[in-house]
């Protein structure tokens, strides 16, 4: 029996359209409060000033985002080259999964390791979106991690 990888952070990438979404409605609002600023009535400058701030706020946050989630994206890749990770190996256990409604925390454990990951929402690293199913208890499983970020994820095929 053979590992299959169901997660690689090297090949997932980074995950780029996200703070460009973000960017781009920001910009959107930044276009529209100009617009609106230039109909020349008092009170359409003020809600165009408004869009505006918004706006620039927005894409303040998307190049932060842009960034962070590059610096995490780029440091995970560094430990897995640079081999500064650790692997957890064995049987799933005490694996919680995510409430259908979202916003909680997905843990598991292998061995004496215990891990914990969120939604994921602009994370480049294992998270309960990208687990589809294939982390349970009683799975044979193998976790190459640094630190709380979970790199790798391979499954013991049948």
């Amino acid at each position: 029996m053979s590992y299959r990888f169901v997660f690689d952070v090297t090949a997932v990438g980074y995950q780029w359209w996200i703070p460009s979404m973000i960017f781009v409605f920001a910009g959107l609002f930044v276009v529209i409060g100009w617009g609106i600023r230039t109909i020349g009535e008092p009170d359409f400058r003020t809600k165009g000033l408004f869009f505006q701030i918004i706006g620039a706020v927005g894409l303040g946050f998307a190049i932060l985002f842009f960034v962070g989630m590059y610096a995490q994206y780029h440091f995970a890749e560094k430990a897995l080259m640079t081999h500064n990770c650790s692997v957890a190996e064995g049987v799933v256990t005490d694996f919680i999964p995510m409430p259908p409604g979202g916003h909680s925390i997905e843990s598991l454990r292998i061995g004496v390791r215990h891990f914990e990951y969120g939604t994921g929402w602009g994370s480049t690293t294992f998270n309960s979106e990208w687990n589809k199913g294939f982390i349970h208890n009683g799975v044979q499983a193998r976790v190459t991690y640094h630190g709380a970020d979970i790199l790798k994820v391979e499954i013991k095929s049948p």
